[in-house]
């Protein structure tokens, strides 16, 4: 629903635009394509000095109005409205700690975990560019502006090899994780329970955790609303109104709060979580197709 809205509102830039353009100076158009992009920061290292953590590509897509005005027919300056799905792939696999019974006898089962989770952000980014033409080519660089609109996770959590206790009936804890950063509160979880024992003593863990259930709080969302960054890239023009294009988007700042930010490490001595405070910046690469008029 909410991207059909904005496929509208983006339809609708188009035909005012084309309405309003009488100045040969002004021009329009519109963009799409699939995204590449991934979370960008330091990794929690184990004992060894192994980095436990890796962030990888996660596919997305994009799509969004333009206009531009010309300076002269090589240099001028153009803005976007586009419609964005920008995240990462975020991976943990080494040691680690995970408590149960939380809410009655809370027990910290010390193993390994194996986490995968793909983070999936969308935004509403606006590019404020210049750009200079040669021929069919044209580069262009600018500063973006990302508003982040909607923010969801979904992965999974094993907690094997545990070290001071006995898991029956598998010798593994195996979770699903199903996030909603926008709307999850502290402590959200599904209502089906996943039933073990640990040293022949009966426990449930919810089978779906949501974002926020390892937190005893949740004040802000995750992730920040305003996402700064650099953007840069370049097109190639088949005539003069048909392109295909690339370019590159560099966060300039840190994309989650640092009260988020812990380690899957390690707990402290009071069973209170281990704050990192990474920096973690968004990189973005965009593969588009479009027209201009």
């Amino acid at each position: 629903m909410m991207t059909q809205r904005i496929l509208v509102f983006l339809l609708a830039i188009l035909c005012t635009l084309s309405i309003s353009a009488q100045d040969k100076k002004i021009g329009y158009g519109f963009r799409a394509g699939l995204s590449y992009s991934k979370f960008d920061g330091p990794s929690e290292t184990g004992p060894d000095g192994k980095e436990l953590e890796s962030f990888t590509n996660d596919k997305g897509f994009h799509i969004g109005a333009a206009f531009s005005y010309k300076f002269t027919d090589l240099v001028g300056a153009r803005a976007e409205f586009m419609y964005s799905q920008r995240g990462s792939n975020i991976k943990y696999d080494g040691p680690s700690y995970y408590e149960v019974g939380r809410r009655l006898v809370p027990y910290v089962l010390k193993g390994t975990r194996q986490q995968q989770l793909n983070v999936n952000n969308t935004f509403i980014d606006i590019p404020v560019m210049l750009y200079y033409k040669f021929g069919k080519l044209e580069i262009f660089g600018g500063l973006n502006t990302g508003l982040l609109i909607g923010s969801t996770g979904a992965g999974s959590l094993r907690i094997e090899d545990v070290t001071n206790g006995t898991l029956a009936p598998d010798p593994f804890l195996a979770l699903t994780l199903d996030y909603n950063y926008k709307k999850d509160k502290a402590g959200e979880a599904s209502l089906e329970q996943t039933e073990f024992t640990v040293n022949g003593l009966p426990f449930s863990e919810p089978s779906t955790l949501g974002a926020y259930y390892e937190f005893e709080e949740r004040d802000k969302m995750q992730y920040k609303t305003l996402d700064i960054g650099l953007v840069g890239g370049a097109s190639f023009f088949f005539n003069e109104g048909l392109f295909v294009s690339w370019r590159y988007v560099y966060g300039l700042g840190d994309v989650d709060r640092n009260e988020y930010d812990i380690s899957l490490q390690t707990l402290n001595t009071d069973r209170t979580h281990v704050k990192r405070e990474d920096n973690n910046r968004s990189l973005s690469m965009q593969f588009s197709v479009g027209f201009s008029f």
